[in-house]
């Protein structure tokens, strides 16, 4: 999708476990104390789409094929385009987002279906991002977090062997909108290296520039 607006889109990716949702969060109201327009969405929503893959996460995929999942994210995400993102890219908001359609070409990938394919279906409905930071784990590290810090039980898209498939397809996207970022290193290290990312970003739009100095 063409993008025709003055907004910028910020996307954090990665495996479960990864910090990305942190990263998202903490982005964002790092962004808001700075009197910028930021605003935050994660996928899949919390949609009618969004909540039958959210049931496929949790009770496992059973009689849905892998090609199905790939169909009910992208209608997720076209209402989500629709509703959420192009109003504020519209409005020129930063939208920092905790997963897209990157986070389909490796999870869906890894089911078998052609990561290229993956990539011209989003894209004919889903704009292109400024900047994509991908947050790189070690998978153990990643279901260590989920299990033990955040006290959760792993979901049907967190087995240890889909992620290191999916670990894998994340670490060969090179495009030159994509960042990749060690996320085993100190918390410090890694918001700053995030940040530093996102001012260089904003220091190349004008609207932005008079809230960074």
């Amino acid at each position: 999708m063409k993008r025709n607006d003055q907004g910028i889109l910020i996307i954090f990716e990665g495996i479960d476990g990864s910090g990305k949702t942190l990263q998202a969060k903490r982005v964002t109201n790092w962004l808001k104390q700075k009197g910028l327009p930021a605003v935050s969405f994660s996928e899949p929503t919390l949609g009618k789409y969004g909540k039958k893959l959210r049931e496929i996460m949790n009770y496992g995929r059973q009689n849905v094929t892998p090609r199905e999942e790939l169909d009910l994210f992208l209608k997720d995400r076209q209402e989500d385009v629709r509703d959420n993102i192009l109003p504020a890219l519209k409005q020129n908001c930063i939208i920092i987002m905790d997963r897209y359609y990157y986070s389909n070409m490796a999870y869906q990938s890894a089911l078998g279906i052609d990561i290229n394919l993956i990539q011209a279906l989003n894209e004919k409905i889903a704009p292109r991002p400024d900047m994509v930071i991908i947050l790189d784990i070690d998978v153990q590290l990643g279901l260590h977090r989920i299990n033990n810090l955040r006290l959760e039980k792993e979901n049907y898209f967190e087995k240890a062997e889909y992620l290191k498939k999916v670990r894998k397809i994340f670490d060969l996207m090179k495009d030159d909108n994509i960042r990749h970022i060690q996320g085993s290193l100190c918390l410090e290290k890694v918001n700053a290296h995030i940040d530093q990312l996102v001012l260089d970003l904003l220091r190349k739009d004008t609207s932005s520039a008079g809230f960074l100095d």
